[in-house]
């Protein structure tokens, strides 16, 4: 593990983080998901319980489905029952639960305002938007639904194109792995870039992407391209940026065609 000095300092001294997840049924397993298996590599990597993990929920039932019906969760227990201070809450929900009217949510988030971060994965900015919470602020969602977020909450200034925003200490992101790199960036101010550098490559992630970065991926598309030769050869430039290329580098990774 690749830790720095500096970081090591940062998580020998940084006390254990209290997390509040809110699931919202049904919700998408991903955006539930990969949050916490940031959350709990880092706890690995570092040997200690840097996080303390609380999944809740707004039902009576503790069952929290998946939206795509494939897996169900179990949540400790209901929102309310939460006792004692919190670092950070971060709500996760599903495209069927954004629209969820929930006035007693709402204002459990609002007492929750005050809270060091406050977050949303995905298409719960809506629910973080449905409390009042983002008048006024600058907040994304996933790149599908920023209009509709834009039409529902005029009051909110909706950008379409980051993977994940700040404002203040409310933080919304672009949703599916882009809650990740929401939850990457948390432990990097936490524990420092070391730690969370090795958190994404336990991960295998292919890189660890800054929020500002566009949801819609010039990379991926170009990997669309119908030769396989020339999506390897594009993903060969991209390892190699710090290298001198030259035309004839480039032609050598090349087949040769007969």
């Amino acid at each position: 593990m690749a830790v720095t000095k500096k970081d090591s300092a940062a998580v020998h001294n940084s006390p254990g983080q209290r997390i509040v997840v809110v699931a919202v049924p049904p919700v998408d397993e991903l955006d539930l998901v990969g949050p916490l298996q940031v959350f709990n590599s880092v706890n690995r990597l570092a040997s200690r319980n840097i996080y303390e993990i609380e999944v809740v929920t707004n039902t009576d039932s503790l069952t929290v489905e998946g939206e795509p019906g494939v897996l169900t969760f179990v949540a400790r227990h209901h929102f309310n029952k939460v006792e004692g201070a919190c670092d950070s809450v971060l709500l996760v929900c599903g495209l069927k639960s954004r629209s969820v009217r929930d006035a007693a949510l709402s204002a459990w988030l609002r007492k929750c305002g005050g809270v060091r971060r406050l977050g949303a994965v995905c298409v719960g900015a809506f629910l973080i938007a449905e409390a009042g919470l983002l008048n006024g602020r600058t907040a994304t969602t996933h790149w599908r639904f920023g209009r509709e977020m834009a039409s529902r909450f005029p009051r909110v200034r909706v950008q379409h194109d980051p993977l994940w925003v700040k404002d203040g200490n409310i933080y919304t992101s672009a949703g599916i792995s882009a809650g990740i790199d929401l939850a990457l960036a948390w432990a990097e101010e936490d524990c420092g870039a070391g730690l969370a550098h090795d958190a994404a490559r336990e991960l295998v992630l292919f890189l660890r992407r800054p929020g500002g970065q566009p949801q819609l991926s010039v990379s991926l598309a170009s990997q669309a391209s119908e030769m396989m030769s020339i999506r390897e050869l594009q993903i060969w430039i991209v390892e190699h940026l710090q290298t001198r290329l030259s035309v004839d580098d480039l032609a050598g990774r090349m087949p040769i065609a007969y």
